[in-house]
């Protein structure tokens, strides 16, 4: 469970900058992007969101593949977190290597920020499920109602158009501007007012050959999609702005495909405006965010100023400049991974489980201290079984009874390979581990560092004690 902790936190951690430098990078691109376009510049937005989910799912991924190769690093003490810098592994078939920024954090930090974020991972799923199920609802709200002459000949003229099969056009009090709900067999929801007599030809063709557009492109589905893959991003505002570029650059790539479809650009516009002023006073808490209805997005001046320049943005040059920037975007990407945080290992519970285990000291063949150690929520602990007295010859303690006691370790304080035990309570004993491979270690008993003259207390040695691990070590 610690791995998986780890795992995403170093997703978390690498995502908040790498996101960030996308989504920094796909701004200017697409600033580089203004006279091509919508849909290119939808394309950048859309390879911006994956490079984001990808990206450090693939160094975190990459980092797990290293396996323990950076464990041994140096480490360095800053602020109170052992940061270590290591090079070595990232991507096996480039030349370049990987510099990977070490941190580590306390277990239970660890654990909070590792179940926030599922917890938080479970509300935005939950969140998504509502409003799908908003959009289920409106489509099923929705009615058939017979066709004004008007309504029905724009329906067939854009159908036509876009080379697309018969798609139901059903009436909606739920929505205030025309939408297409459904990703396998979609349907046009339009509202009410559409069915009345005034309408012009106009308006009509206009709104219902950007909703056409939508279904040619099949962009419910790949709204769907979106939000589905940008789940694990829900926690980072550079997200949120890239799905709204996203949402503003579909609407411009619908609007110019339907004006290469319709007689005028000028007249696609006007119509839209026209459109705007009758339908904005429609109350927007009904709209539903899956649905691809026209003025969903807070673009309308850019899409019409987009409209107005369709004849400027198609120079020749536009796919070059895509190409261009979506090769950069992929550069970034790649290198971005390369320079990473890494969760590592709690150096504190690893230098723990070094002294783990039953540990003896032997005086003439016979045991008279045991000292057995148990890791227990992030803590040391166990007992001590020793003899009752000792005595001085020459610096070094030796046993001087035959009667055992047993007494509890109440405190243990690991540094490195040196440990520091207090066995027992108000006569307490402290001894300094000190590891000098791996089963085996010296001991010094130290008396009570406090000062106390108990007369229990044993002087201190001039010889520590050597011990050996006899017990397998247990987690």
């Amino acid at each position: 469970m610690e791995t998986i902790n780890r795992m995403i936190v170093g997703y978390l951690l690498n995502s908040v900058w790498q996101i960030t430098v996308m989504a920094a990078l796909a701004l200017l691109c697409s600033t580089f992007l203004r006279r091509t376009p919508g849909r290119y510049r939808h394309l950048l937005w859309v390879l911006c969101l994956a490079a984001g989910v990808l990206v450090p799912a693939a160094t975190v991924g990459l980092q797990v593949g290293a396996g323990q190769a950076g464990d041994g690093a140096h480490a360095l003490a800053e602020t109170g977190m052992h940061v270590a810098i290591s090079q070595g592994g990232g991507w096996s078939f480039l030349s370049f290597r990987s510099h990977t920024r070490r941190v580590h954090f306390a277990a239970v930090l660890l654990n909070a920020v590792a179940w926030s974020y599922l917890i938080l991972l479970a509300l935005r799923c939950l969140q998504l499920a509502r409003i799908y199920r908003h959009t289920s609802r409106v489509r099923r709200l929705a009615c058939e109602r017979s066709l004004p002459p008007v309504l029905a000949h724009a329906a067939e003229t854009c159908r036509h158009l876009f080379s697309i099969p018969a798609v139901p056009l059903l009436c909606s009090e739920e929505i205030a501007s025309p939408s297409t709900v459904g990703w396998r067999h979609p349907v046009l929801l339009v509202p009410a007012s559409f069915f009345a007599d005034n309408i012009a030809e106009e308006d009509a063709i206009s709104a219902l050959s950007h909703e056409m557009a939508h279904i040619r492109r099949n962009d419910f589905a790949l709204n769907l999609l979106y939000e589905l893959i940008s789940v694990p991003l829900c926690f980072h505002p550079a997200a949120a702005l890239v799905k709204t570029r996203i949402a503003q650059t579909r609407e411009l790539a619908c609007d110019e495909m339907a004006i290469r479809l319709l007689p005028s650009g000028k007249q696609y516009a006007r119509s839209l405006l026209h459109i705007a002023q009758t339908m904005f006073a429609a109350a927007s808490s009904a709209k539903s965010n899956y649905a691809m209805g026209l003025f969903d997005t807070q673009a309308f001046e850019e899409r019409i100023m987009n409209i107005l320049g369709m004849p400027q943005i198609a120079g020749r040059g536009s796919r070059t400049r895509m190409l261009l920037a979506l090769a950069l975007l992929s550069a970034v990407s790649l290198l971005s991974s390369a320079f990473s945080l890494r969760v590592g290992a709690d150096t504190t519970s690893a230098d723990m489980q070094r002294f783990v285990g039953t540990w003896v000291t032997k005086y003439k063949g016979q045991t008279f201290i045991t000292i057995k150690l148990k890791a227990e929520n992030g803590k040391l602990g166990g007992t001590c079984i020793h003899v009752d007295r000792v005595a001085d010859v020459d610096g070094e303690l030796i046993p001087s009874s035959e009667q055992f006691v047993e007494q509890e370790i109440v405190q243990a304080k690991v540094s490195r390979n040196k440990l520091d035990l207090q066995i027992g309570g108000h006569d307490s004993i402290h001894f300094e581990f000190t590891l000098r491979g791996a089963n085996n270690a010296d001991v010094l008993a130290i008396g009570d560092p406090a000062g106390g003259d108990s007369p229990d207390q044993a002087p201190p040695p001039k010889i520590p004690w050597h011990f050996q691990r006899v017990a397998e070590r247990h987690q």
